[in-house]
């Protein structure tokens, strides 16, 4: 049998060692909870798809939010895995990560075949305001009667990048992946004005997202 200091001196060609007491810990997972968190958007990205068939058309625009420093205040209530409510301050989820989406419908010129879906536009509209971007009033003919509309702008990266919003998180659709398993997502469902929030300064590719 080989004596240990045989064995140590065969390896000293190629070392390797330990250092005790230097095990990384692991961070303690907290579950996600329902609720509002402070946060910034740091990707965005979108592209022009057919909904419905073709029987409309829209940009869908794909964002996300990473919550901020400043939720450290925020309190939260989520589930715990063995059942029961826990109680939790923000902290332990900043730098988390949350996607949304967006549909800014597309009004069809003579030429076009799909129809409008103006109705569609309200929750792009509220985003607009939420990230400080006026949407304009102005008349429209529409069904042969002419109506009071707002005019929704075209978004670019840059009008969302670094934005301060309150993301409004809650578990998403779920779906079915390709080995069967069921999964389900949380997701920001919509975007509310960040009073007192600021805005950090992200420039466009600098993110995994392709910016738009």
């Amino acid at each position: 049998m080989a004596k240990v200091n045989d064995v140590f001196d065969d390896v000293t060609g190629n070392q390797s060692f330990f250092i005790p007491g230097t095990e990384k810990k692991k961070e303690k997972f907290t579950p996600f909870a329902r609720g509002e968190y402070l946060c910034h958007i740091v990707e965005a990205e979108s592209k022009v798809v057919d909904v419905k068939g073709g029987e409309h058309k829209a940009e869908l625009f794909t964002f996300t939010t990473e919550v901020a420093p400043e939720n450290k205040t925020q309190d939260f209530t989520y589930i715990s895995q063995v059942g029961g409510s826990v109680a939790t301050k923000g902290d332990v989820y900043i730098g988390r990560r949350f996607k949304g989406k967006l549909w800014r419908f597309l009004e069809p010129t003579k030429n076009d075949t799909f129809k409008s879906n103006a109705s569609g536009n309200s929750n792009y509209m509220k985003f607009c305001e939420t990230i400080g971007i006026e949407c304009e009033t102005d008349k429209k003919e529409v069904n042969g009667e002419v109506i009071e509309v707002k005019l929704l702008p075209k978004l670019s990266a840059s009008d969302m990048l670094g934005k301060a919003v309150i993301a409004v998180v809650d578990l998403g659709r779920p779906w079915t992946d390709k080995e069967g398993k069921r999964r389900q997502y949380w997701d920001c469902k919509f975007c509310k004005p960040w009073n007192g929030g600021k805005d950090i300064e992200i420039k466009a590719g600098e993110g995994d997202a392709i910016p738009f």
